[in-house]
């Protein structure tokens, strides 16, 4: 598929639909995930890969010996992914005949985040394929958890790496693309991929639980499989069809739905099967030793994230659970908003608190606690004193954010002074920053449309604006806006495509950057300039003069359906000028295929008028005059109509994602060099150690 969209053999279907001779190659090498098949194909292809890494990674007698079940798992996850991509459509099918061109892709889709986020999203579906395999294998071989667990947990951390990246791409490509001015709208399409990321997060915490008090472990392997679950869940909230009325990102059904129904039945059905059949030879351990202790606040936020998870789950199936109503519906960000900030707020405070408590009991760190509570405390009333907000719940996010920020901040800085750096804390210190940005932009963004008349200076919001050309691309046409803000000037360029392939025009906004806040313009509409025309409504027997022309409008006629199936408006004026007098008859004309107007031309043809719109309740008419005549002042010119925000803090959020998927990366690799010096030390420890049958016991 690939080697054809390069080639641009336009009599496949899917070549013709994706590809033109005008695209940059990067765009048509993302073409091959930019459809169903070529998406399904690149799953397909990455669960391929991940399969062969996880063979050539085994080692040791005990993981070889899971071998046989791992891969019976990857096979049959492939198999199904086969299936649902061969039977129902085929990527390779032909058209009756050999277009010159292809329709290209939707301008919307020629972005850079086209070229990384859906891969990266799909390296992480592929990746988390391993965590199950090594759950079912783990459960059908009888083999003591110890010997997998560890390495399963590796693989979701790097599942949850890439899946979290591929998240906030795809945040940022829909701020910069797209226009409506946000980067997340709980769309049901952006919660398929949501909702596993915060199940892994939640199996993650569960999983570092087991390795240091063996713990949660029937509670493990339930997120598991349901996180597993949840990747085949939106793929067919994506791919069926079912959300096409509620999402923008959702695709048309190709009759894919029976299988994709099939297979998250098959795969749920499997995993939960064999954690039952196992259940009692799942011994259960306490999760924690005391309430005030780390490893409690570590179970608390493993409920919370799970919570969190439930309630996206549910949001995102109201247009399936409503279907029974016979009126589907999606929820809306209210129901979000209530749902969603209690658990921000409920994960913020555990992480506030997690730095000053030990691992076994009791309080480690108290000065870090007091210093904690009283920022939170000073941050919630410096916010109410200053007017900035009085709600209770930004009250309480700000401040509880503030106290995580600051006590997360401490420890990371003194672990790094000491040579022990721990990037846990990193990763909480960029969980706040990003709630923090997150808020703010959305809870303090101010916002206003404004039209710009072409070389008209406006000032709104803040800022001065002056609309002064359009220049012709090859698409369309862009709109530049030079913008004034203090000191500082820039123009705004605004493009406006015609693709071939889609109707209408696709409008891009423009973004400016600062550090503490971004300046946002989104086009809304665009009224053309049209420099030699004039307006006039008359009554009947109403006379009025337009340069060195009277008219006078005397009465119309209105028409009904004659045998062409139309309707008819006929005005009839007088036009003076220059001791000359001109009867006019301009018309409109209703038909089937839309309004025809009919202009009456005078003045030695050196001028026209046609009939603009008719009020009959009002008994006059609006005339259109053309020609050289109109006064300039009279000019109408282009009007571009924007919509202007100010989104405060916003870099915050980008910048808390980065260090949080940052510190994933690092945590991976220091896990990597600690496991790397241990197998260095094994060989010289084995030699005094106790028999292997006894170790093996």
């Amino acid at each position: 598929l690939l080697y054809l969209l390069l080639d641009q053999q336009y009599q496949v279907r899917y070549v013709y639909e994706h590809v033109s001779s005008v695209m940059r190659l990067e765009y048509v090498l993302s073409a091959f995930w930019a459809g169903q098949e070529g998406s399904l194909l690149l799953w397909q292809l990455l669960l391929a890969g991940t399969a062969l890494i996880l063979m050539l990674g085994l080692r040791g007698e005990e993981e070889r010996q899971l071998q046989p079940y791992l891969l019976a798992v990857m096979a049959a996850v492939e198999a199904f992914m086969a299936l649902v991509l061969i039977l129902p459509s085929n990527p390779f099918e032909l058209l009756p005949t050999f277009p010159a061109e292809g329709l290209g892709l939707n301008p919307l889709l020629e972005n850079v985040g086209m070229i990384f986020h859906p891969p990266t999203l799909f390296v992480g579906y592929a990746l988390y394929t391993v965590p199950f395999a090594f759950v079912v294998a783990g459960l059908l071989s009888g083999q003591s958890s110890d010997a997998w667990i560890s390495r399963a947990r590796r693989w979701s951390l790097t599942a949850w790496l890439f899946l979290g990246v591929g998240i906030i791409l795809g945040a940022w490509w829909a701020y910069v693309e797209l226009g409506w001015g946000g980067y997340w709208g709980w769309d049901p399409v952006e919660n398929s991929s949501f909702i596993p990321w915060i199940f892994l997060t939640a199996q993650i915490h569960s999983l570092f639980i087991k390795r240091r008090r063996k713990g949660l472990m029937r509670f493990s392997l339930i997120v598991v499989c349901l996180t597993f679950w949840s990747v085949l869940y939106g793929t067919f909230l994506t791919r069926s069809g079912v959300l096409a009325d509620f999402s923008v990102h959702s695709f048309v059904d190709l009759g894919i739905n029976n299988f994709l129904i099939s297979g998250m039945f098959f795969f749920m059905i499997i995993g939960f099967s064999f954690i039952i059949w196992r259940w009692q030879d799942i011994r259960p351990e306490p999760s924690y030793t005391a309430v005030g202790s780390r490893s409690y606040i570590v179970s608390l936020a493993i409920v919370i994230f799970f919570l969190g998870g439930i309630l996206t789950l549910l949001g995102t199936s109201a247009p399936l659970l409503t279907r029974v109503t016979d009126n589907p519906s999606n929820v809306g960000l209210s129901y979000y908003f209530a749902t969603m900030t209690p658990v921000a707020i409920a994960v913020l405070l555990l992480m506030a608190l997690f730095p000053s408590y030990r691992w076994e009991r009791g309080l480690s760190k108290p000065r870090l606690l007091i210093v904690g509570f009283v920022t939170a405390v000073a941050t919630a009333l410096t916010l109410a004193i200053s007017g900035i907000t009085s709600q209770p719940i930004y009250l309480l996010l700000f401040g509880i954010a503030v106290w995580a920020l600051v006590s997360n901040s401490i420890v990371f800085y003194q672990s790094f002074r000491n040579g022990q750096v721990k990037p846990a804390y990193l990763s909480h210190i960029g969980l706040a920053l990003a709630i923090i940005g997150a808020a703010t932009s959305a809870g303090f963004e101010t916002k206003v449309t404004v039209t710009l008349p072409q070389g008209q200076l406006v000032h709104a919001n803040g800022f001065g604006m002056q609309f002064d050309s359009m220049v012709e691309t090859e698409k369309g046409f862009d709109c530049h806006v030079n913008v004034t803000n203090g000191d500082d000037h820039f123009v705004a360029n605004l493009p406006h495509e015609f693709p071939s392939n889609a109707e209408g025009v696709m409008k891009k906004p423009y973004v400016k950057k600062y550090i503490d806040y971004d300046i946002y313009l989104a086009p809304l509409a665009l009224e053309q300039a049209d420099n030699k025309t004039g307006l006039l409504e008359l009554g009947k027997g109403e006379t009025k003069t337009i340069d060195k022309y009277t008219i006078t409008f005397h009465d119309f006629e209105l028409a009904g359906h004659d045998e062409g199936g139309m309707k008819s408006a006929t005005a009839d004026i007088t036009v003076q000028y220059d001791g000359r007098e001109e009867t006019l008859s301009p018309s409109l004309l209703l038909t089937d295929a839309g309004l025809e107007h009919l202009p009456a031309r005078f003045d030695y043809d050196k001028a026209s008028v046609n009939i603009d719109g008719v009020r009959p309740e009002a008994g006059s008419v609006i005339l259109k005059f053309t020609g050289d005549f109109v006064d300039p002042s009279e000019i109408q010119q282009a009007s571009l109509v924007v919509e202007v925000s100010r989104k405060p803090l916003i870099n915050l959020f980008w910048l808390g994602t980065m260090l949080a998927f940052f510190s994933g990366a690092w945590s991976m690799k220091e896990r990597r060099r600690r496991i790397v010096q241990q197998k260095k030390v094994a060989p010289e420890s084995q030699k005094q150690e106790t028999p292997r049958e006894f170790v093996r016991s």
